[in-house]
């Protein structure tokens, strides 16, 4: 049976960049920065990113997100695509599939892994925590 297993816990504040009504719907950015914690390494590590959100028509957003976990050699990017759910208070609850890139050797292994991340976004602040799909 598949399990989630806990990769990290994302914590970051977000800007926002309006880019206006497209064919697709409102398209803004959010631009995000903050750290992560993990059982994979000691301390803190800097997260940086924008999601790419298109508002829908039903007043949910559709996400692309693209972001990086650490710096230098430690570097983990990772894309996410996803749907994040407004409530009428204005929160969002972010519901995302994530791929992963890295060189870092400890780390590789997250070249073959998928990840699902589930958060909350609210007066601009974020909290997602990462998980890794295990067969």
């Amino acid at each position: 049976m598949p399990s989630l297993e806990l990769f990290c816990t994302i914590e970051a504040e977000m800007g926002r960049r309006i880019v206006g009504d497209t064919p697709a719907g409102m398209r803004i950015d959010f631009p995000f920065e903050g750290t992560a914690t993990s059982e994979h390494w000691e301390g803190l590590r800097p997260v940086s990113g924008v999601d790419f959100v298109t508002l829908r028509s039903d007043g949910n957003m559709d996400l692309d997100i693209h972001a990086t976990v650490g710096e230098k050699r430690e570097t983990v990017g990772y894309r996410g695509t996803g749907v994040s759910i407004v409530s009428p208070d204005g929160s969002a609850e972010p519901h995302e599939l994530l791929t992963f890139q890295t060189g870092n050797e400890d780390l590789a292994w997250l070249n073959n892994e998928i990840g699902v991340a589930f958060g909350r976004g609210e007066a601009g602040k974020l909290t997602v925590e990462v998980y890794v799909a295990r067969p």
